[in-house]
């Protein structure tokens, strides 16, 4: 008798096929992942790469920004206000500290913080200034 087949319920499976016991593949991009029996790397990969590029249930994706969206413009206004080089968010210590806040968040590169970084300046400098997230004093 066969053993019989364990059933995928998590809805990560929707966008990742099984290639081999330890390996999945992105149906949207082709990338392979590691699979050690759960989808968190299949998790954070979507989240990371296509969440906002496909609506969610068949409709446009949502206005309100994500998660990291939020992050990833707190990440470009700590370089600004801070004066940081960029090159911090390859930093292993940088890393770890983002790691352990939340293990999901996946650090940008250091040209998308540049990209981030030109948008938060742009807001700042904009005529009646500021954006979401930014304080009063920060205006221009």
């Amino acid at each position: 008798m066969e053993p019989a087949k364990k059933r995928r319920t998590s809805p990560e499976w929707e966008h990742f096929d099984l290639i081999s016991p330890n390996k999945v593949k992105c149906l949207l991009c082709s990338r392979e992942l590691g699979y050690n029996n759960n989808t968190s790397s299949m998790l954070r990969h979507y989240r990371a790469i296509h969440e906002n590029k496909e609506g969610h249930g068949g409709g446009p994706a949502k206005a309100r920004p994500t998660r990291k969206q939020d992050l990833d413009e707190a990440l470009a206004n700590l370089i600004v206000k801070d004066t940081q080089p960029f090159s911090v968010v390859e930093d292993v210590g940088f890393r770890a500290c983002v790691a352990l806040l939340d293990p999901n968040y996946v650090t940008p590169t250091r040209q998308v913080c540049l990209g981030e970084e030109d948008q938060a300046w742009g807001r700042r400098t904009r005529p009646g200034g500021g954006g979401p997230g930014l304080m009063e004093e920060d205006q221009v």
